[in-house]
């Protein structure tokens, strides 16, 4: 023990040696600056890996089971083909899954096969399924692992056509102005996973333009979206509405309300403290319109005065006049305001238009007061939420923010109108959910080749993740994937199977794991040749930016193990001018019996706690910095001018969890670097000799 004493004992800070303690504190803060660098680096980096991962596999599962060609050519699928219990069209693996018959094809109907045709595979003198002895494996590795879900996918393609009906209306003159804008794209479609437990997290929550949009087509009709000119809509009858009505109040509530500028206000509604400024248009003695604002310059024309309220009475008062204002007067809001509201259910049950619909408001103008009824027409929806209930809202698909449910609903068909889900980018061409419109996609028939219409409406929008194409990939309810796909069979995606099974597992490092035990079993069951089981890391979108994952990794962890190489490195030259300057007491040691190793453990055990020490320094400033990170990003983005990350590629908030694998890393070669540091040392200290070194000295 005395050699960790006498080491402790050179380590604490004395003025008698002041250039071997500077030089030592100065060694652990270098060395504690690159463990603090290093840790704040390496846990940034790893969080936007997991991120990055989390993305990936969100929408794609980390183990996809796929046909292989031998799949596709064997006798078990082509079947279908010549089957007219099949109708003479081969099937997905859903439709597979769920046929009573694993061989349709019945001799007595159906024509001959060739002699080339190829020879069935049989197992207890009946066809070999794959497909359910694929899924009967799914079903035994989930009750044996609860947080394993699985499901089939299938893609497909085909061209968007969305009718974009916007009603822009002046409040002031009551002036409607219906615009009509169209938006077509050719689009992936994905069938809808419900399964998925990712799926639901990266559905988005309604915004109040959505529920706005859906409110102002609440009473009318667009069945003529999927017309080439589509015709002006139609209202809906009573009880469409009624039930409109339900879909939406039965699951929001709303806080808060915006009257736009130009709404026209009930006078009654006035609490007057103090005069309201307003403005007035008037005709010799007669006045026209009122409007409630401070702002005389933005309506020229108009004369500036006071709104009071005398009695029961509302006078306009100007420099020379003074005008009674009748209860049926034109008064308008000069500018949007915003006010608390709740609505009154009672006025939902015999609603037949959105003026029967009331909402109790509170707000202010000015110095005063606006309180009481109004009706919802002409009313936007600024502040609302989201009730935890078992009804669902088919216009606006899976809201809730409850997470613990593991399935979604399926996607819903109203008025004949497919329910889809676009991704969020669609947001920015003005698209908002309510909107209708129609899925196009050719076929060919005896003599010409006929477009097909589907009609659909928009559901609600999803995060594509770092999907490819997640940009354009629309997921739909599966029968529009089986339809499309069964009359348009060259369809490619980018080398991406277009049907397989998709499995799910709530830990991803589980899943190579996962994927040796599925092929083993399908081995066991004779049909691996006919499938391909592939991880997120074989995937063709991800297999090159998984690999260069692990390039950048190995990459960064080289680079650290060098820079603190280097910062150790300041340890030689401390423990050197130690060992100088404790020459004679390292004789005296010696000539007392101290071993050249007991010499040698005192500076390697100087060097090791100098590791230490700054380690556990340089941790605590990296912790410190990760939850403070985004002021740290907020400085280098001022100091640089612009966004220091990039939202589209780091998301809007760069992880900041101190990642465990680099603290282990840190705790480990650090003190392990700074102990071969001072080896140098030590070992030029253990040489000392005790007679020439005193005889010197």
């Amino acid at each position: 023990m005395f050699e960790f004493k006498i080491a402790f004992k050179y380590l604490l800070f004395k003025k008698r040696r002041l250039s071997a303690s500077l030089i030592s504190l100065l060694s652990i803060l270098v060395i504690s600056l690159v463990v603090w660098l290093v840790l704040v680096f390496l846990s940034v980096t790893n969080g936007i890996e997991k991120n990055w991962l989390k993305k990936l596999t969100s929408l794609n599962a980390p183990i996809r089971i796929a046909p292989t060609d031998e799949y596709y050519s064997s006798y078990y699928y082509l079947i279908d083909s010549y089957s007219s219990k099949s109708d003479y069209l081969t099937k997905n693996i859903s439709e597979k899954k769920s046929s009573d018959q694993s061989d349709p094809y019945d001799s007595e109907v159906d024509s001959e096969l060739a002699y080339s045709f190829p020879k069935p595979l049989l197992e207890n003198q009946k066809l070999l399924d794959p497909i359910k002895k694929l899924y009967n494996i799914l079903e035994n590795e989930k009750n044996s692992d609860k947080d394993i879900s699985y499901q089939d996918y299938e893609l497909s393609a085909a061209q968007l056509r969305l009718t974009l009906n916007r009603t822009k209306k002046d409040l002031f003159t009551e002036f409607k102005d219906e615009k009509v804008n169209f938006l077509t794209q050719m689009t992936y479609l994905m069938s809808m996973a419900e399964k998925n437990p990712n799926l639901k997290s990266l559905i988005q929550e309604p915004t109040k333009n959505d529920l706005n949009n859906f409110i102002n087509q609440m009473d009318k009709s667009f069945d003529s979206a999927q017309k080439d000119i589509p015709n002006y809509f139609s209202f809906v009858d009573k009880k469409n509405f009624q039930k409109r009505l339900n879909d939406l109040f039965t699951n929001i509530s709303i806080d808060k309300i915006e009257l736009e500028k130009g709404y026209l206000l009930d006078l009654n509604l006035l609490k007057i403290n103090s005069p309201i400024k307003a403005l007035m248009a008037y005709d010799d003695s007669d006045y026209k319109t009122i409007i409630l604002t401070k702002n005389s310059s933005a309506y020229p024309g108009f004369i500036p005065g006071q709104i009071t309220k005398e009695k029961d009475e509302f006078l306009f008062q100007t420099k020379n006049k003074i005008f009674k204002i009748s209860n049926d007067a034109d008064v308008h809001l000069g500018e949007s305001l915003n006010f608390e509201a709740t609505i009154d259910l009672n006025t939902l049950a015999n609603a037949t238009s959105l003026n029967d619909i009331k909402l109790d408001i509170l707000g202010r103008i000015q110095n005063s007061i606006i309180n009481g009824e109004i009706s919802l027409k002409n009313v936007n929806l600024s502040g609302f939420k989201f009730l935890e209930n078992d009804l669902k809202n088919p216009y606006f698909y899976s809201f809730s923010n409850d997470l613990t449910k593991k399935d979604l609903e399926k996607l819903p068909t109203i008025d004949n109108k497919k329910a889809v889900l676009l991704p969020k980018n669609y947001r920015n061409s003005n698209v908002l959910i309510g909107d209708n419109g129609y899925l196009s996609y050719g076929t060919m028939t005896m003599n010409s080749n006929q477009e097909i219409r589907l009609p659909v409406y928009v559901a609600g929008f999803y995060d594509p993740g770092v999907l490819p194409i997640g940009n354009k990939c629309i997921i739909v309810p599966p029968e529009i994937t089986k339809t499309i796909n069964a009359t348009n069979s060259n369809f490619t995606f980018d080398n991406t199977p277009i049907n397989g099974v998709y499995v799910w597992l709530k830990d991803i490092k589980k899943a190579d794991l996962l994927k040796t035990k599925i092929t083993k079993e399908l081995e066991n069951e004779n049909i691996a040749n006919f499938f391909n089981v592939t991880t997120y890391r074989d995937f063709e979108f991800s297999k090159d930016l998984m690999q260069q994952f692990q390039s950048d990794r190995t990459l960064f962890t080289l680079i650290a193990i060098i820079i603190l190489l280097a910062a150790c490195s300041n340890i030689i030259s401390m423990l050197v001018l130690l060992v100088n300057d404790k020459k004679k007491e390292i004789a005296i040691l010696r000539s007392m019996g101290a071993t050249s190793k007991s010499i040698a453990v005192i500076f390697g055990f100087c060097g090791f706690v100098m590791g230490l020490c700054s380690s556990i320094i340089g941790i605590f400033a990296s912790i410190i910095t990760l939850k403070h990170l985004d002021i740290v990003i907020k400085f280098l983005s001022m100091i640089q001018g612009h966004t220091f990350f990039n939202a589209a590629f780091f998301g809007n908030k760069l992880p900041n969890d101190l990642s465990y694998d680099a603290l282990i890393f840190v705790i480990i070669i650090t003190p392990v670097l700074a102990l071969i540091a001072g080896i140098i040392p030590a070992i030029k200290a253990s040489r000392v000799h005790p007679s020439s070194t005193l005889r010197s000295q």
